[in-house]
C-alpha cells in the first residue's frame, strides 16, 4: 500500500515542475536543472502552489457554507461517484478535499504562469512578449542560459543577422530561425555564406542567398508553367541551415551597410596570398556549401 505522504510528494513534484516549465522567470533556468536539483525545484514550487490551494480551497469553502451549501458542491457529487465505482471502500471526507485541493493547484500550474505573466504586463505597460524578453536577456548574460544566447537576443532586438564561423572556416551570415531553451543547434536562414582564409582568416564571401532567391522568385513569376512546386512565394524554409553549437567557434552580429568601412581600413593582403578569385576557386574545391 502506498503511504499518503509518497502520494502527496508526487503531486507537489508533478504540480510544480509544469509550474516551473511554463512560467516566463523560472523556464530559463528550469531547463538546465536536472536530477535532484528539478526534483526538489518541482517539490518545492508545488508545495508553495498546494499551500495556494488550501487557501482557495478554504475561502471557496466559507463562501458555499455561508450560502447554504456546507458540504459544498463539487465534493459531494465526487463522493457519491466513488461510492458507485467502489461500492466497498470507505472514503472518508478529507480525502475527497485533498482530490480538489491537488485539482486546484493542477490548474495553477497550468493556467497560472499566464495569469502571472499577463497582470505583471499590465501593471508595467509592456506587452507579455516584451516582459518575457527582458527576463530572458537579464538572464542571457549568466550561466543560466546557453551559450550564444546573449548574441541571439541582441539579434532579434536590433534586427541584424549573425556571423558564424565554424570549426572548419566556414561562415553562414543570417538570423537564426529558432531560438531554444536547451539548445544543441540552430536553425539559421542565411543571407550570405563563404569561409575565412586559411593564413590571414579573412572572411571571404562566396554566395549570396538573398540574391538566390530574387533570382528564382522572378524566374517563377516569368515562367509560371516551369515553377513545378506551384508556389507564389517561395518558401524560405527550404533552405534552412542546421548548425550544431558545438561546431561554432565565433559569432558576431554583422551589419552589411557597415562593410565598405571597414574594407577601407583593413590592411593590405600578404604577398604572399593568392588572389582573391584564386582562393575563391580554392574554396569552391574545398568546402562545399
Amino acid at each position: 500500500m502506498i503511504k499518503p505522504t509518497v502520494i502527496l510528494v508526487l503531486v507537489f513534484t508533478i504540480v510544480g515542475y509544469i509550474f516551473c516549465q511554463r512560467h516566463y522567470v523560472t523556464k530559463p533556468t528550469f531547463q538546465k536543472t536536472s536530477g535532484y536539483h528539478t526534483f526538489i525545484l518541482s517539490a518545492s514550487w508545488g508545495f508553495a502552489l498546494y499551500m495556494v490551494a488550501i487557501f482557495i480551497f478554504g475561502i471557496s469553502a466559507w463562501v458555499l457554507e455561508l450560502s447554504g451549501f456546507p458540504q459544498g458542491v463539487i465534493a459531494p457529487t465526487l463522493k457519491h461517484t466513488v461510492e458507485l465505482l467502489f461500492p466497498g471502500l470507505i472514503f472518508p471526507s478529507y480525502s475527497i478535499h485533498c482530490i480538489l485541493i491537488s485539482a486546484i493547484a493542477l490548474i495553477l500550474s497550468v493556467f497560472g504562469p499566464n495569469m502571472i505573466l499577463n497582470i505583471t504586463a499590465k501593471q508595467k505597460n509592456v506587452t507579455p512578449e516584451d516582459l518575457k524578453n527582458a527576463v530572458y536577456f537579464s538572464l542571457s548574460g549568466t550561466d543560466d542560459t546557453p551559450e550564444f544566447t546573449g548574441i541571439l537576443h541582441n539579434s532579434m532586438l536590433k534586427g541584424l543577422p549573425i556571423a558564424f564561423t565554424l570549426s572548419n572556416r566556414k561562415v553562414y551570415i543570417g538570423y537564426v530561425i529558432n531560438l531554444g531553451y536547451h539548445m544543441n543547434d540552430f536553425m539559421v536562414l542565411p543571407l550570405k555564406s563563404g569561409y575565412r582564409c586559411k593564413d590571414e582568416l579573412r572572411l571571404e564571401l562566396v554566395t549570396n542567398y538573398a540574391s538566390a532567391w530574387s533570382d528564382i522568385e522572378a524566374s517563377n513569376k516569368d515562367n509560371p508553367e516551369a515553377n513545378q512546386s506551384d508556389e507564389e512565394e517561395l518558401d524560405l524554409e527550404k533552405f534552412l541551415i542546421n548548425i550544431p553549437v558545438r561546431e561554432v567557434v565565433h559569432a558576431n552580429l554583422h551589419d552589411f551597410e557597415y562593410k565598405e568601412h571597414f574594407e577601407k581600413h583593413e590592411k593590405p593582403r600578404s604577398a604572399s596570398r593568392p588572389s582573391k578569385s584564386t582562393d575563391s576557386a580554392q574554396s569552391d574545391n574545398s568546402i562545399t556549401l
